[in-house]
């Protein structure tokens, strides 16, 4: 049986969560807007406080599945000058939170909350546990109450993301909320890649999906 809504999540969740999502990171703003250039899509930043904060400002130029603005987001690597950085993102049902580690070239982790059943494993990706959360957002002291707020298996993912800001102190709630965009942030700017990143990209998918196919079309002739 589900466990009742935990008086941290429905506190912090007075409005509903949209699909938006959005990356954090203490980094200057200009560091961040030369990362936004090399991406596949329009992306908005802003200055949050002791933040910077990243959010989607239209739809990728990449194919398909990659025109998914916030699935797109959610999976883009930071640079090295903006580790640590978290995102936070609701994808369906799902409360989405990803961590962007300090050391250079590491792997993005994945800590993934779904209804009635919790935090599960994310397959297929390495996954952050509640320690690097609070210790990324500046707050280890507040790892037993991320904990609190993950193990609330009857909540619903508004509600988990929206106290996972509360406790980390973190701002975007508005931006989540859809109470306010994150163009509409003071100072906020709207980065646009140049095409050619998005060629690149798709370049680079059909390659490495033509090779799978390669790889599979010799084993089977091994096989026969």
């Amino acid at each position: 049986m589900p466990r009742a809504r935990s008086r941290l999540a429905r506190r912090s969740a007075s409005t509903t969560v949209t699909g938006e999502g959005i990356v954090l990171t203490r980094a200057r703003p200009d560091a961040v807007v030369a990362w936004a250039k090399r991406g596949i899509g329009p992306l908005v930043v802003a200055p949050a406080g002791e933040w910077t904060l990243v959010g989607p400002g239209g739809r990728p130029r990449a194919r398909y599945p990659y025109d998914d603005a916030v699935r797109t987001l959610a999976g883009r690597p930071v640079s090295r000058r903006m580790r640590p950085a978290l995102g936070f993102f609701r994808v369906g049902r799902q409360a989405v939170v990803t961590w962007h580690p300090r050391r250079r070239l590491a792997q993005t982790r994945w800590l993934i909350w779904t209804p009635r059943d919790g935090v599960v494993a994310p397959r297929g990706l390495p996954a952050a546990r509640p320690e690097d959360v609070a210790a990324a957002a500046g707050r280890p002291e507040a790892c037993g109450l991320v904990e609190e707020i993950l193990g609330d298996a009857g909540a619903t993912a508004p509600e988990i993301i929206a106290a996972l800001l509360g406790v980390l102190d973190l701002p975007g709630l508005e931006v989540l909320t859809g109470q306010s965009s994150a163009a509409d942030l003071p100072e906020a700017r709207l980065v646009v890649p140049a095409d050619r990143y998005a060629r690149a990209f798709d370049r680079i998918v059909r390659e490495r999906r033509e090779d799978d196919e390669d790889d599979v079309d010799a084993a089977a002739q091994e096989d026969a």
